[in-house]
């Protein structure tokens, strides 16, 4: 007999699609409030969720890629938010 405290977290398909779609919700509300500790925490897990989408999806690049296109974006908008920060600092 096995105790599970939570449900296990499915990263096939669909599935892990949401996972990074949660990420991906969670690191622009956390870049639209400026809470730079939260999108340091977002990141760091950023590589661990999609090292697992990628392990859950052998063979179906087309989950793999809808994945990481979505949350290639989120981390445009980061770096433009981090340079207009660096540019208010010089001023």
């Amino acid at each position: 007999m096995q105790l599970h405290l939570v449900e296990p977290i499915d990263y096939v398909g669909h599935s892990g699609i949401l996972q990074v779609r949660s990420l991906q919700l969670a690191l622009n509300n956390a870049l639209a409030a400026e809470d730079w500790d939260q999108v340091r925490r977002l990141d760091q897990s950023c590589a661990m969720i999609i090292d697992k989408v990628i392990c859950a999806n052998e063979g179906n690049a087309k989950a793999i890629a809808e994945a990481l296109n979505e949350l290639k974006g989120v981390y445009a908008s980061l770096i433009v938010q981090c340079k207009r920060e660096v540019a208010s600092m010089a001023h």
